[in-house]
């Protein structure tokens, strides 16, 4: 199967979230599988100022928008085993920023127009056509929109599949735009979708709607985004197409997150000798200025430090936690400025017990995974989540709410991987730590829990079988 990914982000050339490590993992599995994946992706500012080795540009071009026509060069990375294209558009990318500027649809509408030049590069130049497009998030949904309208006499044999990595983010932008994308004509697909979407040019939307097949990354995520509470505002359009909507749990690359090789660690160890984690944990207490002590449970958390992630029931709970636990936590992330504040002010006020460190640090973060003894996950939703996937690699025992793909990956108590909670409530939250508390202080049977999640397979091989068949069923779709 001849497969193109497009993606806004692809890990190890540009990382801001997860999508990038499913973009960067996810097709080097499907060619392991002998699958002739390919990757096309913008080419930064960032990639020119690290030279990121490249040839070129293979190709050039000029890519309409608006009334205007903006120049494109196309480049190959050197050195990538899975054929990665840059896309240089400068009026768009020769910039720092990946997302957040004021022109954010513009610089995407272009990347789209981009993708369509390059598919005509690869079929004239190179002989090589895709089977399936494989679109990821609102950055690149524009691109099926395409295939299946003005390109659709060129391309109409290409099975497209879409991706949601999170809804929340949907590229819903004034009307004025879809005449800018050149696809106003016939009206806007959106209107009669809802309160804030009807009359606006929702990108994400398009995605949705024209793809073949829509997939999630992870089950019950593809459930709840059906549902009025998790759809965004898109669950009408998602239950019109529910036939045709998947998920597929992410995974991890295993050979990057792995205890018995990270060179990040204190100590190397393993499922079958545990002597090495000690190790780590008093290495993470000593580097956050937490009191050295094996005994005392760790409780470790990176993330946006966000109400989506959950920080909030944390932020409520901590005084409890402080007065009638023993736990020390670890704190490394960014986000809301009250949450970042109140949990600075816990740091300075308990230093023993809170270490705080605002920002991402790799490193540190790699010595929170394997130095923790509890994982703190407590979203208010989560499509998918890696986070508690790198936790039971390292032996860190995760604390999750029952949302997303954590309820996909975390099992209650002795019998499973790690402790749910259910109610979006600060109380419950406190419950599941306690029940993880109370099973620390009994060795045998945290050793036993611990044991068991980090003996699961996480790897990409599976969701790489699943989304293989998800490619067929495409194809056949719309034969």
């Amino acid at each position: 199967m001849n497969v193109l990914f497009v993606a806004a982000e692809v890990a190890p050339f540009v990382k801001t979230g997860g999508l990038a490590d499913v973009a960067g993992a996810l097709p080097a599995a499907l060619r392991a599988a002998g699958h002739d994946v390919r990757v096309v992706m913008p080419r930064y500012r960032s990639l020119r100022e690290q030279g990121v080795p490249m040839a070129g540009p293979i190709g050039a071009s000029f890519l309409p928008v608006g009334v205007r026509a903006e120049e494109q060069r196309i480049w190959r990375a050197t050195g990538s085993e899975t054929p990665v294209y840059f896309l240089d558009i400068p009026a768009a990318f020769e910039r720092a920023a990946v997302y957040g500027e004021p022109d954010d649809a513009r610089r995407f509408i272009l990347f789209a127009r981009g993708v369509m030049d390059c598919l005509q590069h690869l079929r004239e130049v190179d002989g090589w056509q895709p089977d399936v497009v494989h679109c990821h998030d609102w950055h690149a949904a524009l691109v099926i929109n395409y295939l299946k309208s003005y390109y659709a006499y060129t391309f109409g044999h290409i099975a497209t599949v879409f991706t949601i990595h999170n809804l929340a983010y949907q590229g819903q932008v004034h009307p004025d735009v879809a005449q800018l994308a050149g696809l106003a004509e016939g009206g806007l697909v959106e209107n009669g979708m809802g309160p804030g979407i009807a009359n606006s040019f929702n990108i994400m939307a398009r995605g949705i709607l024209y793809a073949d097949v829509v997939s999630t990354v992870s089950p019950t995520y593809a459930r709840e985004i059906l549902t009025t509470e998790y759809g965004e505002r898109l669950d009408g359009l998602l239950r019109s197409k529910q036939d045709r909507v998947v998920g597929i749990l992410n995974g991890i690359d295993t050979t990057v997150f792995d205890p018995q090789t990270d060179r990040q660690l204190a100590a190397p160890y393993g499922a079958g000798d545990m002597a090495g984690k000690a190790a780590c944990k008093a290495a993470l207490q000593q580097r956050c200025g937490l009191a050295v002590d094996p005994q005392r449970p760790v409780l470790g958390i990176v993330s946006r430090l966000v109400e989506q992630k959950g920080l909030d029931l944390l932020h409520k709970i901590l005084p409890w936690l402080l007065r009638e636990t023993d736990a020390q936590l670890v704190v490394l992330g960014s986000g809301q400025p009250y949450l970042q504040e109140a949990f600075l002010r816990h740091g300075e006020q308990h230093g023993d017990r809170v270490a705080v460190r605002i920002g991402f640090d790799a490193a540190l973060a790699q010595q929170i995974y394997a130095g923790s003894d509890a994982f703190l996950m407590p979203s208010r939703f989560e499509p998918c989540g890696l986070g508690q996937l790198i936790a039971l690699r390292y032996g860190t025992v995760p604390i999750v709410r029952a949302t997303g793909g954590l309820v996909d990956t975390v099992r209650e108590g002795l019998e499973g991987n790690g402790f749910v909670f259910h109610r979006y409530d600060p109380k419950d939250f406190g419950d599941a730590i306690w029940r993880a508390l109370q099973c620390y202080r009994d060795p045998a049977s945290w050793a036993v829990v611990r044991e068991r999640g980090m003996r699961e397979d996480h790897s990409w091989t599976t969701a790489a079988r699943q989304y293989a068949g998800v490619y067929t069923w495409a194809t056949q779709l719309i034969r």
